[in-house]
């Protein structure tokens, strides 16, 4: 069974008015426990609407969200365990920031989850391990952090739930190459460590190419492309024609090909890319 499961799912902004429009157009996926579901689209594509929708944030208006088959809208218990079952980290988090100590912002979530000291505690140290803050940081004001250092402890808030599903919206976003290298080598690892399922909203096709085991691509409020990385990104021509920037190495072959060149298009990753020119290396030689 699906830990996460959306069946037809709409959303529709200003309904019954002259101003209502669909973000989100009978939307349906199946996510199984310890993958990553990479979600990808232009600004305005309903990315960040239809994931508000998994822990019950926005009501669709049709459709159905499932987690472990139950529909998280059966009632307002069940909407308000949803909350805490799936972990969700909005774009430039380190807003979101407002306590004393770096402790006490990270231990919000488990609070009002109203856990013991001692496993608050346990919870606030293991997710500052998990993004790489040390004890001594702990202490100090949140705003006395880098911006690095502060997006990690907003991450670190939604990681000590302990969330079945961890949700993040562009968690690179406005960070140089080093920090978003960072962050992603911090969500792999927790996904690894604690065998989490990860939804990871994104503009960089690399990145999910990369870490993704399967991607959505969200076009004008549908699911234009849905399925395994490999059969989403072997799709290269599709997403360029949805003005997607693909992977360079894509758009390479691409080209190549185009140009008369006997390629495989469905190429994503330098590892990939570098099989293709031995293989048709290989087939010259042998001509």
């Amino acid at each position: 069974m699906a830990v996460l499961e959306v069946r037809n799912l709409s959303h529709c902004y200003g309904a019954k008015t002259q101003m209502q429009v669909f973000a989100v157009k009978n939307v349906s996926l199946r996510v199984e426990a310890g993958e990553l579901l990479g979600v990808i689209g232009h600004t305005g594509s309903g990315k960040s609407t239809l994931i508000q929708h998994f822990n019950g944030l926005l009501t669709p208006t049709s459709g159905e969200v499932l987690l472990d088959g139950e529909n998280i809208f059966k009632d307002k218990a069940t909407t308000h365990a949803a909350r805490f079952r799936v972990g969700m980290c909005f774009q430039y988090p380190e807003y979101q920031l407002f306590e004393e100590t770096v402790y006490k912002d990270i231990s919000f979530g488990p609070r009002n989850m109203k856990l013991s000291d001692d496993e608050i505690d346990r919870r606030v140290r293991k997710a500052a391990q998990f993004v790489g803050l040390p004890d001594a940081l702990l202490e100090k004001s949140p705003f006395d952090l880098s911006g690095g250092e502060k997006r990690r402890a907003a991450i670190a808030g939604v990681m000590a739930m302990e969330p079945e599903i961890l949700v993040l919206d562009e968690p690179t976003a406005g960070l140089d190459p080093r920090g978003r290298d960072t962050i992603l080598r911090l969500v792999e690892h927790y996904r690894t460590e604690t065998g989490s399922t990860v939804i990871l909203v994104s503009h960089s096709m690399e990145d999910i190419a990369r870490m993704a085991t399967k991607a959505l691509v969200m076009n004008r409020g549908e699911a234009a492309l849905y399925g395994t990385v490999d059969e989403v990104f072997s799709q290269g021509d599709k997403l360029v024609s949805m003005g997607l920037d693909v992977p360079a190495v894509t758009r390479i072959f691409l080209s190549l090909h185009d140009r008369g060149v006997p390629v495989r298009t469905d190429v994503y990753t330098n590892e990939q890319a570098a099989a293709e020119f031995r293989r048709l290396l290989g087939k010259e030689a042998r001509a």
